[in-house]
């Protein structure tokens, strides 16, 4: 897990490199305290650098730099920049920008592929040679081996930029659903790539205008990061799933999708019997698990207490045999505590359970900090907590932890989920079948026949769109298309895909890297990046993962025998929830005065202070306006 970051000057009028580079890498050092490495090319050869946290070379090797970064150098036309966080393979070999023995390819790599073993020794078995315990030489000879198709072999989460000098061109992917970040600029004189975009910012490659339409979908939409075209005006973002080539002779790129989900669905595992199918679930679940505790340095979790990191707990667990570290958020005294759940587990595994209580003084005073750390502004608290759990992890001094991000929008864990079974009932002509099982959702939804109609309606009419009035004003509003966060489909699958790429996951791991990171702290999630488990996850009639009346049924029952039954029977969701609305109530004053004070034009201030404050919808609207207050001042945008 590292920062990586880029730089090709298409002309001279681009200016020095060197400083740029520097400017990165100090933008990224929270993500790669442990190392520093620079790579320049010139027409003729590439010459790996270090500067302040560059370790001392152990052995004579081609990518091990011996010279510190130059202050002036005007030959070079393409550099690479990496901050290491070591994590595999911790000595001087797994240095980074690597290149392969011949010194043709060299790469800037984050991420972690956890088949590297297997890879290697089925390249080695092809003639291939290794001279590193590190998977990042595995992807390099995967890609001489497999060329761009070497991203199907890999199951992990990485953003890379390959330099091929023979080729003359750059090799950039990103893994199949965004868990490891990449943005980059193109401008007329040069490109580059970072994996934050306040780097690209800071060492002015970028500039902090905004883009409009992102705006208006974060404030008007909810929704962040939904498309290439990002938060800043000048930065997009590589797609999940996406490969980028670039052609250093004509300074053109293309883009190129290798996965998709739409293209994945199945049914080869439908005739599987449910028992059958749990079983194989199960034996899937603890390989992803197995494979994410591959590290040279010592491996905790992340543990609300809810059934995702829950079994992630407890498979750790059974396949250690060790005590290992659980880190937990707390609300004691509130409604959204989840401490008593966390326990239960955490005793059971014989873990290590430290815990934190984020409130709502830390918030203000760690609000600034928190935004900057995720580059665009936030949706809500609950963000903060998770930020306080990675800080706990680097106050235990673990630096990879695991996380259930993706269970969710593989075993249908949402209310809205339910819905889209009981729609796939309707419109096959199966009323009955749909009745019988809203009617068997009880336990798991209050009043399910109640919340299926109000979100029938919700549906067909966007009526949260009228409350936008009192804080916005109406052209900024009807500027762009208002989207219904309320969109259900009569397909399951259609609709776990639709979370995965669209609404949450994307964003949820989009947080999950930032607060990690922040922290230098390297976050797994088996259930977002496990190729084997998400590839069986889509291979039967997704129906089939409600049952019952209850969600996540089939992960549930996968996991019976190991999760205590408190656990096991739990049909509430909390996740990282914080006390929103009583924080929200006492931020009040400080986020009205910050937005009448912003000199925003997109606001009535004569409406700000008579919104309804009881309504939480308006509630979170007035704190996404007072974060992109304070986002503007951090940025200078």
């Amino acid at each position: 897990m590292c920062g990586i970051a880029g730089l090709i000057l298409k002309s001279p009028s681009a200016g020095p490199m060197v400083p740029k580079l520097k400017a990165l890498s100090r933008s990224l050092q929270h993500r790669g305290p442990d190392g520093e490495g620079f790579l320049l090319q010139n027409e003729t050869h590439a010459v790996p650098y270090f500067d302040a946290f560059s370790q001392t070379p152990g052995r004579k090797l081609n990518y091990l730099p011996e010279a510190k970064l130059p202050e002036q150098e005007s030959t070079s036309f393409l550099g690479f920049v990496h901050r290491r966080l070591s994590i595999i393979d911790l000595s001087e070999t797994g240095h980074q920008p690597m290149c392969d023995t011949q010194g043709k390819l060299w790469i800037t790599y984050n991420g972690e592929v956890y088949n590297y073993p297997e890879l290697k020794k089925e390249l080695g078995n092809l003639g291939y040679t290794f001279i590193s315990e590190s998977d990042t030489e595995v992807i390099l000879q995967a890609y001489r081996h497999w060329g761009e198709k070497c991203v199907d072999h890999f199951n992990g989460m990485w953003a890379f930029c390959i330099y091929d000098t023979e080729k003359n061109r750059c090799f950039a992917s990103r893994d199949r659903f965004g868990v490891k970040p990449f943005y980059y600029v193109d401008k007329p004189n040069l490109f580059a790539f970072a994996s934050e975009q306040k780097a690209l910012v800071n060492a002015g490659l970028a500039g902090s205008s905004v883009n409009e339409k992102a705006l208006h979908n974060y404030l008007v939409n909810s929704l962040l990061e939904s498309e290439e075209q990002n938060f800043f005006a000048d930065i997009r973002e590589l797609w999940p799933g996406t490969n980028l080539i670039y052609n250093l002779n004509t300074h053109h790129f293309r883009l190129s999708s290798y996965y998709h989900l739409n293209h994945q669905l199945s049914l080869a595992n439908e005739v599987l019997t449910d028992e059958e199918l749990i079983d194989k679930i199960s034996s899937a679940f603890k390989q992803s698990v197995r494979l994410r505790l591959r590290s040279d340095v010592e491996v905790g979790t992340c543990l609300s207490g809810g059934i995702d990191s829950s079994a992630i707990a407890m498979s750790i667990s059974e396949l250690t045999r060790q005590p290992f570290h659980c880190f937990t958020s707390v609300f004691r005294n509130t409604p959204f505590n989840e401490e008593h759940y966390a326990d239960l587990v955490a005793k059971k595994a014989g873990a290590y359970h430290d815990k934190v209580e984020p409130t709502f003084e830390g918030l203000t005073v760690e609000l600034d900090e928190l935004i900057y750390s995720q580059d665009v502004p936030i949706w809500d608290t609950s963000t903060y907590a998770q930020y306080k759990v990675m800080e706990l992890a680097k106050k235990n001094k673990i630096k990879v932890v695991l996380d259930g991000q993706g269970a969710d929008e593989l075993f249908a864990g949402y209310h809205h989920h339910f819905l889209a079974t009981w729609n796939h009932y309707f419109a096959k002509g199966q009323p009955l079948t749909s009745f019988r099982s809203i009617k068997a959702s009880s336990d798991s939804i209050q009043n399910p026949f109640l919340f299926f109609i109000k979100e029938r309606i919700k549906h067909n009419f966007h009526f949260q769109s009228n409350k936008l009035s009192p804080l916005l004003k109406k052209e900024f509003v009807n500027t762009y298309p208002i989207s219904n966060p309320s969109r259900y489909f009569n397909d399951l699958n259609e609709q776990l895909i639709h979370d995965i790429y669209h609404t949450r996951l994307k964003s949820f791991l989009k947080c999950e890297d930032r607060c990690g990171m922040w922290h230098s702290v390297e976050s797994r999630v088996p259930f977002s990046d496990d190729i084997d488990l998400i590839q069986l996850m889509f291979s039967f009639d997704a129906n089939r993962k409600i049952q019952k009346g209850t969600s996540k049924y089939l992960l549930r029952e996968a996991l019976k025998s190991s999760l205590p039954k408190e656990i096991y029977e739990r049909r509430d969701k909390k996740g990282f929830d914080t006390p929103v609305q009583n924080w929200l109530t006492r931020l009040r004053p400080l986020m009205i005065d910050e937005v009448l004070n912003s000199g925003l034009n997109l606001i009535d201030p004569l409406h700000i202070q008579k919104f309804n404050s009881s309504d939480p919808y308006q509630n979170k609207l007035l704190f996404r306006l007072f974060v992109f207050c304070r986002w503007k001042k951090r940025f200078k945008a």
